[in-house]
C-alpha cells in the first residue's frame, strides 16, 4: 500500500515535466521537461544526503517556474560551486548532487556529466550534459512531535519537562541553526505525574540552565533550552552553565531581557561557525562578526556545544548585535499551569517567551489605554463599515467584551499573547490553536480553495480581489465569489472545505449581516475553513467564534473601518496572501505603511500561509534613488513556517555576492536602472517606494 504521507515524484498533467509533492506540509514543486517524462522510483537510500523519496528520469535538461538558487556539490557532498538566479554557471564533468533552494522541500539532482545552471527572465534552466539519467530525491521539511510529557505544575516536574525539549534535536553541531535539523519538540501536557516516554531522550551537552522555582522564571528558558539541549535545573538565581563556567541571567534590565540576548547570541555564532562544514557560503553576517570579534571558527566548529557556546558568550553580544537578524516571534505567555503545553510550540520557532503580569488584572479599558492605542479605536468622517447598533447610538467606541490592553512591544516581526484579553498589535493564541496546527493537514492534489464573500453592494469595488487570488502559475486555484448570501447559504460555505475565505460586508453584534438577517458565528458549532479575512466593523468577535468552531486562524478588524480604508486593505491582503506571506508577516508590512491597518488584528494561529511562498522566504524590498540612473535596494525576509528562522536566502540582484539569514535586513545594494529592472521582474513582492506600497509587477521607471 503507498504511504499517502510520503512525498511524491510523478509526471506532469499538461505542461511537459515532473511534479514533487509533499502531502505533510500541502507543498508542491513543478520542474518543466522539453518532453513527457515517465519517473521511475528509486531507493532513498542510494543518496548521499537523506531523502523521502526518489526517482529516475530519462531527460537531462530542466526548468523551473520561477527563479531559484543551487549548490552544486561533489559525491562526498563537499561544495563545488555556488549558483544563483543573476549568472550562469558551468562544472566539468564529474559526479554530482545539485541542491535546487526554495522549492519549499529539501530538492536534489544527482547526475554524473557536466552542470550548466542558466538563469533567463523569470526562469532557471538546468542542464547536464554527458549525463545519460538524472535521480530526483526530495525530503519534507515537516517535523511532527514524536511524542508527549505529562508533567505535574511542580516546578521541579516543568524543569524536567523543559530539559527534554532538546530531545528533538537532529544534532547538536551548529548546523542545528539550520531549520530541518532541528525537529519540532515533544508535547507536554499537564497531569497527575511526571512521565516522560522512553523514546524521549534528550542530548547530553554538558549545558546546564538553573532557574528559580516559579513558571515565570521556568517559561522565558524554554526556547533556550531546546535550542541548546539544556537541563533545566531549580536554583537559587538564574544562571547557565557551559563547559563547567557559568554564565548570570539575572543582567541589570531584567532576567527575560538576558536570556534573550543568549539565544540570539548563540544562535547567531552558530549561524557563522557553520559556515566552516558543509555549507561553506559566504554569509553576510559572518563578515559582520569577523570585523567585531576575535573568534576562531575554524577551532569553534570542531568543538563540542559546550565549549562552543562558553566561547560565544566571552564575547560582549554589543559587538555582535549588528549581525543577529531580526527575530521572527515574541510571545507573551501568561505564567499559569494551563499554558503549559505551548512551550514546545514556541520552542520550535525559537520565540523569545516574556511572562507579563496578567495584563487583564487592573481591569484595563480602552480608556485607560495610551493616546496613541485609544486612537485605533476612534472613528473618522465618512461612509463607515460601523455596527448598526453603535451608529444608531452615535457612538464611535468598541463593544468588545473581553478587556483590551495593549502589551510591550517588541522588536521582532510577529509577537503573539497567550491568556485573555485582546492585545492591541499582537495576535492572540491559546492552547487549543496551537494543538489545531498537528491536526491541519493540506492535500496536494486538491485545489487552492479561496471563497470571496460580498454581501453588500456597495462595497464591490473590493469584491475585485478574486482577480488577485490564483494569479500564481503552476499552482491550482479554485476561485468562488457570491454576493449577498442568506445566513443558510453562509453557513453552508463556512462548512466546506476551503483555504481562505474574504468575507466583505458588515458585521455588529447580531452576526454577519447576510440578505436575510444576520449569522451569528457564535452558533457556529463545526467549520472548516483554514483562514479567513472579515473585511467588516468590529469583526473580532466573529472572528474569534469562527477559530473557536475550528478555523485555524484570521484577520479581524477591532473598530470601525472606513470603506476606502478597507477596500485597500482589503485588497493589499489578497496580494499578500497570495505570494505566501503569513497573516501576522502581512500585518507587520501594512502597519508600518497604514496607520489605520492597526485597526485590524490577527486572532488565532498567526504563523499560518494560506497559499505557500513561491521562492522559499518571502520578501519585500525598499527601493530609494542614489543619483542619476542609480538606485538603494534594501531588502527584507520574513521567515514562514516552511521556511524557519534560520535558513539562508540570497536576492536575485547582479550585485548579491553574499548570502543573508532569511529574517530581516538581508542585504542592501546599489543598482542601475537595467539591474533594478531585472529584479523586479523576477517574482511578484511588495515594494516600498517613496513610503507607498506597491508591487514589484506596477514599478516601472515612470514612477522614478
Amino acid at each position: 500500500m503507498t504511504d499517502t504521507r510520503t512525498p511524491s515524484i510523478t509526471a506532469l498533467d499538461g505542461p511537459t515535466g515532473i511534479e514533487l509533492r509533499d502531502p505533510i506540509e500541502g507543498a508542491q514543486f513543478t520542474i518543466l521537461t522539453p518532453r513527457p517524462v515517465d519517473p521511475t522510483p528509486v531507493d532513498p537510500g542510494t543518496f548521499a544526503p537523506p531523502v523521502d523519496a526518489a526517482a529516475s528520469v530519462s531527460v537531462t535538461e530542466l526548468e523551473t517556474t520561477y527563479h531559484v538558487g543551487a549548490l552544486v556539490r561533489d559525491a562526498d557532498m563537499n561544495i563545488v560551486a555556488d549558483c544563483n538566479s543573476s549568472d550562469r554557471t558551468a562544472v566539468e564533468p564529474g559526479e554530482y548532487y545539485v541542491e535546487v533552494s526554495s522549492a519549499k522541500m529539501k530538492l536534489y539532482l544527482h547526475v554524473a556529466g557536466r552542470v550548466v545552471f542558466e538563469p533567463t527572465d523569470d526562469r532557471i534552466a538546468l542542464s547536464f550534459p554527458g549525463a545519460a539519467t538524472l535521480r530526483i530525491g526530495i525530503r519534507s521539511l515537516h517535523e511532527h512531535p514524536a511524542a508527549t510529557i505529562e508533567t505535574t505544575s511542580d516546578p521541579e516536574s516543568v524543569a524536567t519537562a523543559v530539559s527534554h525539549l532538546g530531545s528533538a534535536l537532529k544534532t547538536t553541531s551548529c548546523e542545528r541553526s539550520f531549520p530541518t535539523l532541528r525537529g519540532h519538540p515533544p508535547l507536554v501536557e499537564v497531569g497527575t505525574e511526571l512521565s516522560i516516554p522512553a523514546a524521549v531522550s534528550p542530548p547530553e551537552t554538558g549545558v546546564t540552565i538553573e532557574v528559580p522555582p516559579t513558571l515565570d522564571s521556568l517559561y522565558p528558558v524554554s526556547s533556550l533550552a531546546y535550542y541548546l539541549g539544556a537541563s533545566v535545573e531549580i536554583g537559587d538565581r538564574p544562571i547557565l552553565i557551559a563547559d563547567g563556567e557559568p554564565v548570570p541571567l539575572d543582567a541589570d534590565d531584567g532576567f527575560e531581557r538576558a536570556v534573550e540576548r543568549v539565544l540570539k547570541q548563540v544562535f547567531l555564532l552558530d549561524c557563522v561557525t557553520r559556515t566552516e562544514g558543509l555549507y561553506d557560503v559566504p554569509l553576510h553576517e559572518r563578515e559582520v562578526v569577523e570585523s567585531a570579534v576575535d573568534l576562531d571558527f575554524e577551532w569553534l566548529y570542531d568543538q563540542p556545544i559546550g565549549p562552543q557556546v562558553r566561547r560565544y558568550l566571552d564575547v560582549a553580544y554589543d559587538d555582535v548585535a549588528e549581525a543577529v537578524p531580526k527575530w521572527k516571534l515574541t510571545a507573551d505567555v501568561v505564567p499559569e499551569v494551563d499554558s503549559l503545553p505551548v512551550l514546545p510550540f514556541l520552542a520550535d520557532e525559537l520565540a523569545v517567551v516574556r511572562c507579563p503580569e496578567d495584563p487583564t488584572a487592573d481591569d484595563q479599558s480602552v480608556d485607560s489605554l495610551s493616546p496613541e492605542v485609544k486612537s485605533v479605536f476612534g472613528s473618522e468622517r465618512g461612509t463607515v463599515r460601523r455596527s448598526r447598533s453603535h451608529r444608531d447610538a452615535g457612538s464611535s467606541g468598541g463593544s468588545l467584551d473581553e478587556d483590551v490592553f495593549t502589551p510591550e512591544p517588541s522588536d521582532s516581526i510577529e509577537q503573539t499573547y497567550v491568556g485573555d484579553g485582546i492585545p492591541i498589535g499582537a495576535s492572540k493564541m491559546s492552547v487549543d490553536e496551537y494543538y489545531r496546527r498537528l491536526d491541519f493537514g493540506s492535500d496536494p492534489e486538491r485545489q487552492i480553495r479561496v471563497i470571496v464573500v460580498c454581501n453588500d453592494p456597495e462595497m464591490d469595488e473590493e469584491n475585485a480581489v478574486e482577480e488577485t487570488y490564483g494569479t500564481r502559475e503552476w499552482l491550482e486555484f479554485d476561485i468562488s465569489t457570491y454576493e449577498q448570501l442568506t445566513t443558510a447559504e453562509l453557513t453552508d460555505l463556512l462548512e466546506r472545505e476551503a483555504d481562505f475565505l474574504h468575507y466583505i460586508g458588515h458585521a455588529d453584534e447580531e452576526g454577519l449581516r447576510c440578505a436575510d438577517g444576520h449569522l451569528d458565528a457564535r452558533t457556529l458549532e463545526q467549520v472548516d475553513v483554514n483562514a479567513f479575512l472579515l473585511n467588516a466593523c468590529q469583526s473580532y468577535e466573529q472572528g474569534r467564534a469562527l477559530v473557536d468552531a475550528g478555523a485555524l486562524g484570521g484577520i479581524v478588524t477591532l473598530t470601525d473601518v472606513l470603506n476606502p480604508t478597507a477596500t485597500e486593505i482589503g485588497r493589499s491582503i489578497a496580494r499578500f496572501l497570495n505570494q505566501g506571506f503569513s497573516l501576522l508577516s502581512m500585518l507587520d508590512l501594512l502597519e508600518k505603511r497604514n496607520r489605520l491597518a492597526q485597526r485590524y488584528m490577527v486572532v488565532g494561529d498567526g504563523n499560518i500561509m494560506p497559499i505557500e511562498s513561491m521562492t522559499g522566504s518571502p520578501h519585500a524590498a525598499r527601493v530609494e534613488p542614489n543619483g542619476e540612473d542609480e538606485y538603494r535596494v534594501s531588502v527584507t525576509g520574513y521567515p514562514s513556517k516552511h521556511y524557519k528562522l534560520g535558513a539562508i536566502t540570497q536576492p536575485d540582484i547582479r550585485s548579491a555576492e553574499r548570502y543573508s539569514i532569511n529574517s530581516g535586513d538581508i542585504g542592501t545594494y546599489t543598482v542601475s536602472s537595467d539591474e533594478l529592472s531585472e529584479f523586479l521582474q523576477t517574482q511578484v513582492f511588495p515594494v516600498i517606494l517613496d513610503g507607498q506600497l506597491y508591487w514589484s509587477d506596477e514599478v516601472d521607471r515612470e514612477i522614478f
